[in-house]
């Protein structure tokens, strides 16, 4: 049985009960996807993508190393980093919703029940469409909460299997999360490339007690569309409009309120001045929403890496954050940001399953792959030992690498 971190020690088959329970996990054991598996292990395409997962996995496993090896060069070069990790806390870095902060609740779940499903379905599907035999599969929950599946394929038939099928087995979950996570990206770009700004200005956070702006009647919330008449779609031109006013002077604004800002209307202001500058009495942000738009849907090297951050830590770039979604609109509803955000976390979660089971941790997919490499190039006498010698030594590194990253922050 697989499930994240690698496989549970198989029971005899006279042995299994169809419910299980090892507080707080219980097991649901289930033949009903098992024609599942027939049906659509026995389509050719089945046996073309475990191939081209065969070749991935080496390739996301490098992906995941690079990552590794950045983030703790990083983190010991770079104050910031550590700091931001001390701030975050431990619990940061489980892929838990409800305990990591960043992870939403409902999405998180459903995207990391989902993620699971893919990877330990893609394994049972290839097992079968090799001919390979599949006990039984089923669904964990914890407590009563589902948090993933499982798949146990037949371990005597997979060890007596040729080292070419039994990697093909170990590589189909990790080809899954990523051809998911791709498609749900794809799926982000294009729900994003169809939204239009609800409005572009200067926004408005918070109007200053007893300043112009109050007695003008601002709000927060209100965006500003125009200044005298001159349209203002950022600071540094509000700015350079009242760089040219004088204290008393009063200027004609146009503000935009209500629901999506539909409504419209103008007002005086009698600016003031503070500290050498005259001002209005508002603290304003820039919303350049076109601009955020084109940002996010430009997916070159310089800006891939947003999106890989949840929309939490960056509310001011992702169109789809709480922030920013009541800024946009789009041809399918109000409902838009929810479907973005179910294919953003399923795109995040499957990605980041899919990296993690690459590495070369035994007993993880990518470390059973690599033994099972190990094995086809090593043939000399007493090899065995060595390549387990070599499996643990990656194995131990790559892990106390893992924990370094996660540790060091709160050493220095």
């Amino acid at each position: 049985m697989y499930w994240l971190t690698g496989q549970k020690p198989e029971k005899k088959k006279d042995e299994r009960r169809r419910v299980e329970f090892s507080f707080p996990i219980i097991t649901v054991r289930t033949q009903v996807f098992s024609g599942v598996f027939d049906r659509l292990g026995a389509l050719r395409v089945s046996r073309w993508i475990s191939w081209g997962s065969l070749f991935l996995v080496p390739f996301v496993a490098g992906i995941g190393l690079y990552l590794l090896i950045s983030s703790l060069l990083n983190l010991l070069w770079n104050p910031a980093a550590g700091e931001a990790a001390r701030e975050a806390g431990l619990a940061a870095y489980l892929l838990l919703p409800g305990v990591n902060p960043f992870l939403p609740l409902l999405y998180g779940w459903f995207a990391i029940v989902c993620a699971i499903a893919i990877h330990e379905g893609a394994h049972g599907i290839t097992a079968r469409s090799w001919g390979l035999k599949v006990n039984s599969s089923g669904l964990l929950f914890l407590l009563f909460i589902p948090i993933g599946a499982f798949v146990d394929v037949d371990e005597e038939q997979l060890k007596k299997a040729s080292a070419s099928v039994s990697s093909r087995v170990m590589a189909a979950g990790v080809g899954a999360n990523v051809v998911v996570a791709v498609a749900c990206l794809i799926g982000v770009l294009v729900l994003v490339a169809g939204l239009t700004p609800v409005i572009d200005g200067v926004y408005i956070s918070n109007v200053q007690e007893g300043l112009p702006a109050e007695a003008a009647g601002l709000l927060p919330n209100d965006v500003l569309v125009s200044v005298d008449r001159v349209t203002v779609d950022r600071i540094a031109d509000l700015n350079i409009i009242l760089e040219d006013k004088n204290p008393g002077d009063v200027v004609e604004v146009t503000v935009a309120r209500g629901d999506k800002w539909q409504d419209r209307f103008s007002t005086v202001v009698n600016l003031t001045r503070f500290e050498n500058r005259t001002i209005m009495g508002i603290n304003a942000g820039n919303l350049l929403l076109k601009e955020r738009l084109r940002n996010y849907q430009n997916v070159t090297l310089q800006v891939f890496p947003l999106y890989l951050i949840p929309p939490s830590l960056a509310s001011g770039s992702v169109p789809f954050s709480d922030f920013l979604a009541p800024f946009y609109t789009h041809s399918l509803g109000q409902g838009w940001h929810v479907l973005a955000n179910l294919l953003f976390w399923v795109w995040f979660v499957n990605v980041n399953l899919a990296v993690f089971n690459a590495l070369p941790i035994y007993p993880l997919d990518g470390g059973r792959m690599f033994n099972i490499a190990l094995k086809r190039v090593i043939h000399r006498k007493g090899g065995e030992k060595l390549i387990s010698a070599i499996t643990i030594a990656a194995t131990a590194t790559v892990v106390f690498v893992l924990l370094i990253i996660i540790l060091i922050p709160f050493f220095t």
